[in-house]
């Protein structure tokens, strides 16, 4: 059975790549084809060899993808999530509890448009919603990163670690 430290890695690692290619992607798309268009996207637009479809499209994968990982992450971390609301620590770890916080507005505000399009519901609505989802995106990035480089040292651990269980 795989050690928890191995698990943890890999998930860890997982979000972390995939967490690149969400933002990278995302930020094409806010970039490139959301911002100044004032609704009329061309959809025909080629960046980096994809137009607004195709990078749509990996940003829709990337994000099953990345959603699948966090419920991963979210179980192996269940304990702690119980422990910080069954015993109000929120106050004290306020950066975690709002990434924690503001990764859940972004991903309903992102899975919200696709519904509403699935459903053929009001376009308008659904630009609203995507606009609040990039806004809030660009806040999400900022605790992501933030997150990430307060773990630094874990991952240094963890990969070290490893390597000496493969060498040994």
């Amino acid at each position: 059975m795989m050690k928890r430290q191995n698990l943890n890695l890999i998930i860890n690692s997982g979000l972390l790549i995939l967490g690149s290619a969400m933002v990278f992607s995302g930020l094409t798309i806010q970039f490139s084809y959301h911002m100044g268009n004032h609704g009329e996207i061309d959809t025909n637009h080629i960046v980096l060899g994809f137009n607004y479809l195709g990078w749509s499209g990996i940003h829709k994968i990337v994000i099953l993808f990345i959603s699948m990982f966090m419920i991963f992450h979210i179980a192996l971390h269940w304990k702690w999530y119980t422990t910080l609301i069954r015993k109000t620590r929120m106050a004290r770890n306020k950066q975690l509890t709002t990434l924690t916080i503001v990764f859940i507005l972004v991903a309903v505000t992102g899975y919200v448009p696709w519904f509403i399009d699935l459903a053929d519901g009001p376009d308008l609505s659904r630009k609203i919603i995507i606009e609040f989802h990039d806004k809030l995106t660009l806040v999400l990035f900022v605790f992501l990163v933030l997150h990430v480089a307060k773990r630094l040292k874990w991952y240094v651990t963890a990969f070290g670690k490893l390597n000496k269980t493969r060498a040994g």
